[in-house]
């Protein structure tokens, strides 16, 4: 399972800390991060995604050419990612304007040097064209079942969005 730390998640970190995220940022040189708080503390401390061991309480491994995690179990999201052989649906660029398609997901990919840092998370479809997460009106779940929500998918993911 394809995740990435939200607001509020607990996390530990690979030196056996642990925090509660308040926020992500993409503008840091050394890769993406989340902003986070330890018990008992105000003062914000940065934790880059390579440093991340564990989200929830579930081991998570960092995926360093799509900069997002594999979780080594079940995460519990009201809203999760697309995941691949998932089917999203997204703006058809080539066809007449308002159209939709649905596109098979190979992949994530956040923080996209070739496609721009502030794109935010961008879908890899199975023909290699990639898709902003913003974008995504539906999901079709390869396996298990999903209530999508597009409003609570845009308000969970919120800073993987872009500008």
């Amino acid at each position: 399972m394809l995740i990435v730390p939200l607001e509020k998640d607990k996390i530990m970190t690979k030196d056996r800390h642990e925090y509660r995220v308040v926020t992500y940022t993409n503008f840091k040189e050394g890769g993406p991060a989340v902003y986070c708080r330890s018990k008992g503390s105000t003062e914000p401390v940065l934790i880059y995604f390579f440093d991340i061991e564990e989200i929830n309480g579930v081991r998570v491994e960092y995926a360093k050419g799509s900069r997002v995690f594999n979780a080594l179990g079940k995460v519990q999201r009201e809203q999760h990612l697309p995941q691949p052989d998932d089917k999203v649906m997204v703006p058809d660029r080539e066809g007449e304007k308002g159209a939709k398609k649905s596109v098979e997901v190979a992949g994530l990919k956040l923080k996209s040097k070739t496609h721009g840092h502030n794109r935010g998370m961008l879908i890899k479809d199975s023909e290699g064209h990639y898709h902003r997460l913003k974008d995504v009106t539906a999901i079709d779940r390869s396996l298990g079942t999903d209530r999508f929500n597009k409003d609570a998918f845009k308000e969970t993911y919120h800073d993987y969005m872009g500008v």
